[in-house]
């Protein structure tokens, strides 16, 4: 009889864990980007590669960059696509700007603005 309870005990834990693992929900996930690392925000390519490599909020994705490396405070602007639905968060577009300003060196603002209009979504410095 034991055997029996304990053998139902081990299915029963065992059909828990199975579906409590298929329901992992997406979480942000930050690409690594590392590989793109640089000293320069003149360094185009390696740029290009940070800011069209990561991941944005929803209704919003990645579409050109200007880079200001005239003068310090080094600047880069970000153009993003957004879709009717996309919902202008800031707070969101932080973890963005970290990771940018993490991967390339001097830089010192990074502003996004809507690739259409042009109007300013978020802006951040160092």
């Amino acid at each position: 009889m034991k055997k029996k309870v304990l053998a139902i005990m081990l299915v029963a834990m065992s059909i828990m864990l199975i579906s409590a693992c298929g329901k992992k929900e997406k979480l942000y996930e930050i690409p690594d980007l590392s590989q793109y690392k640089t000293d320069y925000v003149g360094d185009s390519s390696n740029v290009i590669n940070i800011v069209s490599g990561q991941e944005y909020p929803e209704g919003y994705s990645y579409d050109s960059i200007e880079i200001q490396s005239e003068t310090e405070p080094y600047g880069l602007t970000v153009f993003l696509k957004d879709e009717p639905s996309a919902v202008k968060l800031e707070d969101e577009l932080q973890v963005n700007a970290d990771m940018t300003f993490d991967l390339i060196g001097n830089l010192g603002t990074i502003d996004y603005k809507t690739a259409d209009s042009k109007e300013i979504i978020a802006s951040y410095e160092r």
